[in-house]
C-alpha cells in the first residue's frame, strides 16, 4: 500500500472526503439526466408521432404513385411510435381505472 501513496491517481480519502466526493458525482449524474431530459422534450412526443403517421399512412394509400414498399416504410415507422408511446403510456392504478368507468 505504501507505494500506491506516490501514484497521482490514487487517493486515500477520509470519511468526509468520500462523502463529498460521492456527493460530487450524484450532481454530476443528476446534471447529466437533466440535459438528456431536455433532448428528448424538443421533439414531438410519440403519441403525435404515431397519429401524424397514422394520417400520412391513410393518405398514401390513397395515392396511386405510392408502391407497397413506401407504404410498409411508414407502417413500420408508424408501428415503432406506437411501441414507444406504450412504454411511456403511465400504468393507471386499480382506483384510477375505476374512477374512469
Amino acid at each position: 500500500m505504501a507505494c500506491d501513496t506516490s501514484d497521482p491517481g490514487f487517493q486515500i480519502l477520509n470519511d468526509d472526503e468520500i462523502v463529498v466526493s460521492v456527493r460530487e458525482d450524484v450532481e454530476v449524474e443528476v446534471e447529466e439526466e437533466l440535459s438528456a431530459d431536455v433532448e428528448v422534450d424538443a421533439g414531438p412526443s410519440a403519441s403525435e408521432a404515431f397519429a401524424g403517421l397514422e394520417t400520412a399512412l391513410k393518405w398514401m394509400e390513397r395515392q396511386p404513385e405510392c408502391d407497397h414498399l413506401q407504404l410498409l416504410t411508414v407502417k413500420r415507422m408508424r408501428d415503432l411510435a406506437a411501441r414507444k408511446r406504450l412504454k411511456t403510456a403511465k400504468q393507471l392504478t386499480l382506483t384510477e381505472m375505476l374512477k374512469k368507468q
